[in-house]
């Protein structure tokens, strides 16, 4: 290797010790001589600019590389204008680049000079792939944007509540309060999709295909045995002699229907939105827990309309959704359950 940084005139390693050095390191490191041709780069650069690991870019262009995209690449552009013409003035900066591909990197570029007493007029860069510090950082500044807008959403939402039923004094049916809930879900996806950097996969509304009937069969399950412990919690209410629905199964086709609604956005508001950003922003042991308590329990605050009765009930159905989608990475299987068990409660005991 010859890169003009007095490497060759090194007295302890030989060349090939030198290349095994660098092609270990984590950065990347690319030089560069006064014409803008590459002399050298590792391959930690190969793999931070996406490039295959056998390719040979000595003797390359680096705006011919590098630049193909100047319009996006403007940062980058206007430090190699500023090495090449010798007139940078900062040792270490931060840049976004783009790929031919489109995906967008976020490097620390380091820029080495030759010593004064080198006959070398080469400049090393040393390059930092900062894409997954960037994407912590924009996630929890999204979780934290998402999670300011669903306290002032719950705060005005139990806020009317309040005024209604106890200064207005007016009773509102419950259907009043579940168009409210769900007026919130539909505004946070809003802010999600047009605010956020948060995927749909992020959320847990696109399924895995390879575990998805694996768990609708294991939400199955947990609906089955919860089926079975309502009917007979249903049955001892009834023999002795608590006011109950005199039948198991009530209700109407088109209350299920409209209660499949209901459940898939209550699912995304609690499971999508809630749980999500509460296990961003809590770091701290026993997470999964502390974020699935912490969820069930603000979930069961807007549910404090239907009465303490119902609203214990949400409190416990999200505790066992809360730890499925821990399980299940998506909201299907917790959707499925919540309409399941949701409506056969409600027809049975409210």
């Amino acid at each position: 290797m010859e890169t003009g940084l007095d490497f060759k005139e090194n007295k302890i390693l030989n060349s090939s010790q030198i290349d095994t050095i660098f092609d270990s390191m984590s950065d990347g490191v690319i030089t560069i001589n006064q014409h803008g041709t590459i002399t050298y780069t590792n391959l930690s650069c190969l793999k931070i600019f996406k490039l295959p690991e056998e390719t040979n870019l000595g003797g390359a262009s680096f705006e011919h590389i590098f630049l193909t995209n100047q319009k996006k690449n403007k940062a980058l552009l206007k430090l190699y204008t500023a090495i090449v013409n010798g007139t940078f003035e900062k040792k270490e900066t931060h840049i976004s680049y783009y790929t031919p591909d489109g995906e967008k990197i976020s490097l620390l570029i380091q820029v080495s000079t030759p010593k004064s007493n080198s006959n070398s007029s080469e400049i090393m860069l040393l390059i930092k792939d900062r894409s997954i510090h960037s994407t912590l950082r924009q996630r929890d500044r999204d979780c934290a944007f998402i999670f300011s807008g669903l306290i002032i959403c719950v705060t005005l939402y139990l806020m009317t509540w309040s005024c209604i039923r106890f200064t207005l004094n007016i009773h509102l049916r419950t259907a009043v309060y579940t168009i409210m809930i769900e007026t919130i879900a539909f505004f946070l996806f809003l802010e999600i999709i047009f605010l956020t950097s948060f995927s749909l996969n992020d959320l847990g509304l696109l399924p895995n295909s390879k575990t998805f009937w694996k768990n609708i069969k294991e939400t199955l399950f947990v609906i089955l045995i919860y089926s079975i412990l309502m009917v007979i919690l249903n049955m001892l209410l009834f023999i002795t002699g608590n006011n109950v629905k005199n039948h198991f199964i009530g209700g109407s086709p088109a209350g299920a229907l409209n209660y499949v609604i209901t459940a898939f956005i209550q699912e995304f508001l609690a499971r999508g939105v809630i749980q999500n950003c509460i296990k961003v922003l809590v770091k701290i042991k026993y997470q999964k827990f502390f974020c699935v308590l912490l969820t069930s329990l603000l979930f069961s605050l807007m549910h404090i309309p239907f009465g303490f009765i119902f609203m214990m009930g949400a409190f416990l159905l999200s505790l066992v959704l809360g730890f499925i989608y821990e399980r299940q990475k998506n909201l299907w299987g917790c959707f499925l359950l919540h309409w399941s068990c949701g409506y056969l409660t409600m027809c049975m005991f409210f």
